[in-house]
């Protein structure tokens, strides 16, 4: 005999038979009768006991029918409405063909009755806090915060009985797997134009991407599909607020209310490429987005706990100890990496997450993992969006919604899996047996489906021409626009607007919209700091290019400079003309060994604007961090460390006031050369061009500098450039403090009766007075500091501006 157990909810309590207390776990024997498996009715959410086996197994069972209002049980035997599949100790119940019930992880069982009682040995139980509780469906109200109320139903009688260990609405509990209440995003009459330039001195021509478009996306897997250049990743884009507001007119809402300021920095958006540092762990990587984006309320421990349940969530358990992987560092796979971007996102629960092709790049089966890991995150109420080109069809059969764009207009939008298939088949297109439907929706688009003739043309015969492929488009576009499921979706739109305060007629005057981007910081900026410089910090020990390679070319230049100028003598033929070149040479290496610092900018500039815009870290954090934990370990740390080796080879001044000042205005140069080539770096965006404009700059202060060119024939016109040389700030300040008081004689005497011995020896002063490099005030000494110092600042500057100034949009 089965008895029914009933649960039903009243207030913030859920309640159940006396005699089965409401406890975290329900025990179960093996007298389990799988099929007779209780009915669960559901409203809103659920949160239901977890089974629990003696034996140390789960029971494998079957729910007969699931709704989502109060209904009479689906009768045993018959043909269910939908099967949900239990299949695993906290594992997840699988709806297959179905998006009504996301994800649940405990359930609601029928049991045998033992005697009206059950022993009390059988409901001893081992609580497992980390076991989800909550079961999101897609009419879940978005926007909602915490724990749903659920009623839980079956045939019968009972008690009740509070249960205070039960997480009622609204309670958080950071130990259990929340449910996040996706957002409902509608987009009313979306029309983005872009400006394009030929050439730069030509006149620009506006080209429309999106023309007129509007629709609803709802929590569940929302695919955007298109051919390439069909406007699908600029819609995805105006969507999570990442496009120009200057450009673009309409209205995108969420939850019938304007987009937040803060939109892009409390939604998810995950780029094309993979952005994560290489040389970090898939949980160092998870951890630095848990330090900068959860407030300082949460401890340490609690970001940590984030971070192994998103690993958890996402399958990334065997690798999180692995590096993501680099050019010169082999690290884990593209769909791994793919997963670690997607955790990123999800460290502050968004509940819109947006993706830029997520599978681009990957094989078939990578591609499905990913997508499988989207729906997934869908079953717990999150609203994923996301740009596809062509997927296979296990994959296409995960979307929830479909969303076709061809030349900026949409040719449909609406529900996925077999109704656009059927939309088109009524528009006389034939899908073929066995044809993958996102293929079909393709060939439809670039005009090669089958098709039947209409209105006495057949178009089998014109799709070659390029004129009538448009044509075809065009038509498919007012098809769409004509169509009943069209005029529903705009007016289930209207519906959703209609609770601004401007009317749902003035939603067909597209406005203009203002930037009203804003991007919020979950901790401030010493917190930022610390973070970044570590990153910083261990990308660049873990480098070997970085941390090896420039070790080994500073060490190596030392030496051989050391060896080629060994203690040089103070002789009259040699010793200026050596101390000269070997200065020249210091400063030569110390310049052009920044042209490494190029590619800082240019490199990490996706990954730069996609944090800096996310709410990660501030501009400023991220260009003092450059310079603190690159800059000056990687070029001025070996400049210190490995300089004075040449300088003490060469003979050199031995006093200490002599060295430091040598250590001192190299180490000056060496900022210099690097703030020049930073800011270059943030001012072009192509490596190739950005190394050549530096060369030039680095060539032309080095002309100036005084060693190649004697600045005294050099017109007035030109002279005055050698202020903005490095190369002249720092051979005028070596020369001066080395040359001045020394005396340099003839390697022989060659005096003769009618020369005194006195003009044998000349002071090193006449060398400085040839070059005309002042020596006579401590000021022509300290001048040369000077300058290098405003220099340095005046370029890092101009540096930090164009950081500031690089486009946050898309």
């Amino acid at each position: 005999m089965l008895e029914k157990i009933t649960y039903s909810s009243s207030g913030n309590a859920i309640t159940g038979p006396s005699k089965y207390p409401m406890v975290q776990d329900i025990p179960v024997n093996n007298q389990v009768a799988p099929s007779q498996a209780a009915t669960i009715s559901l409203r809103g959410g659920v949160r239901a006991p977890r089974l629990h086996s003696d034996q140390g197994q789960p029971p494998n069972f079957t729910v007969n029918s699931v709704n989502r209002s109060h209904g009479e049980p689906q009768p045993i035997g018959q043909p269910p409405p939908e099967s949900v599949e239990f299949s695993q100790w906290d594992g997840t119940l699988r709806s297959p063909g179905s998006t009504e019930i996301s994800q649940v992880q405990r359930a609601v069982y029928s049991r045998p009755t033992h005697g009206g009682s059950i022993p009390e040995s059988s409901r001893s139980y081992k609580r497992l806090s980390n076991v989800s509780a909550v079961v999101p469906l897609s009419g879940l109200s978005p926007f909602g915060t915490g724990f749903t109320r659920a009623s839980l139903s079956t045939t019968g009688h009972g008690a009740s009985h509070d249960h205070p260990n039960f997480p009622t609405s609204g309670e958080s509990v950071i130990s259990h797997r929340t449910t996040i209440n996706g957002a409902t995003l509608s987009f009313h009459h979306i029309r983005y134009e872009v400006k394009m330039k030929k050439m730069p001195w030509s006149r620009a021509v506006t080209r429309t991407v999106l023309d007129d478009v509007s629709g609803i996306l709802r929590p569940g897997v929302n695919a955007i599909m298109g051919p390439t250049g069909s406007g699908k990743s600029s819609l995805l884009d105006v969507l999570a607020g990442r496009k120009d507001p200057r450009f673009l007119s309409g209205q995108v809402l969420v939850d019938g209310a304007p987009q937040p300021k803060n939109f892009k920095c409390v939604s998810g958006y995950v780029v094309q490429d993979d952005i994560v540092m290489g040389t970090l762990t898939v949980r160092e990587n998870l951890y630095f987005s848990a330090a900068l984006r959860m407030t300082l309320k949460c401890s340490k421990a609690e970001r940590k706990q984030k971070v192994n349940e998103i690993i958890e969530e996402l399958g990334l358990a065997a690798v999180a100890d692995s590096k993501i992987g680099t050019d010169l560092i082999r690290g884990v796979s593209g769909g791994e990496r793919k997963r670690t971007n997607i955790g990123m996102e999800l460290i502050t629960d968004p509940s819109v997450l947006f993706l830029d092709e997520p599978t681009t790049g990957l094989d078939a089966f990578m591609a499905g993992q990913v997508v499988k890991t989207l729906k997934t995150l869908s079953r717990r109420g999150r609203t994923i969006i996301f740009s596809i080109h062509q997927p296979k069809y296990s994959i296409y059969k995960l979307f929830d919604s479909l969303t076709l764009v061809y030349r900026g207009r949409l040719v449909y939008h609406g529900p996925a899996r077999h109704h656009p298939i059927r939309y088109f088949i009524n528009l006389g297109y034939e899908c073929e047996n066995h044809n993958n439907p996102p293929d079909f929706f393709m060939d439809i688009l670039h005009g090669e489906a089958p098709q039947r003739a209409m209105d006495g043309v057949d178009l089998n015969h014109i799709i070659e021409e390029p004129e009538q492929m448009h044509l075809v488009g065009e038509r498919l576009v007012r098809e769409w626009d004509q169509s009943a499921e069209c005029q529903s979706v705009l007016k289930e739109a209207n519906a959703i607007a209609s609770g601004l305060s401007e009317s749902s007629n003035n939603l067909h005057k597209p406005k203009r919209r203002k930037n009203a981007s804003e991007i919020s910081y979950a901790v401030p900026f010493c917190r930022q700091l610390n973070q970044v410089c570590w990153r910083t910090s261990v990308n660049l020990l873990r480098d070997p290019l970085a941390s090896i390679v420039q070790t080994v070319v500073y060490l190596f230049f030392a030496i051989s400079m050391g060896t080629v100028y060994f203690k040089m003598n103070k002789s009259l033929e040699s010793g200026i003309q050596n101390r000269a070149g070997l200065f020249f040479f210091s400063t030569l290496q110390v310049v052009f060994v920044n042209l490494g610092s190029i590619e800082l900018f240019i490199k990490e500039r996706v990954l730069f604007i996609h944090e800096n815009s996310s709410g990660y870290y501030r501009v400023s954090v991220y260009f003092f961090s450059k310079i603190m934990c690159d800059i000056l370990p990687t070029k001025v740390l070996p400049v210190l460390v490995f300089m004075p080796i040449c300088y003490w080879m060469a003979g050199l001044r031995t006093d200490a006031a002599a060295f430091f000042f040598f250590e001192l205005i190299l180490s000056l140069t060496t900022l210099a050369a690097a703030a020049i080539a930073l800011f270059i770096s943030a001012t072009f965006t192509l490596f190739g061009i950005a190394n050549v404009v530096v060369s030039i700059v680095y060539v032309f202060m080095m002309v100036f500098g005084g060693y190649l060119i004697n600045l005294k024939s050099m017109g007035a016109w030109l002279s005055w450039l050698r202020y903005l040389s490095i190369f002249r700030y720092s051979l005028g300040g070596l020369m001066v403090m080395e040359m001045n008081p020394l005396q340099f004689c003839p390697a022989t005497n060659t005096s003769t009766p009618q020369l005194p011995d006195t003009r044998q020896c000349q002071p090193g002063t006449q060398y400085l007075y040839d070059q005309d490099i002042g020596y006579e005030t401590p000021w022509d000494l300290w001048m040369n500091v000077f300058g290098q110092i405003m220099i340095t600042l005046g370029f890092y500057v101009l540096c930090y501006i164009q950081l500031r100034r690089i486009k946050k949009y898309k």
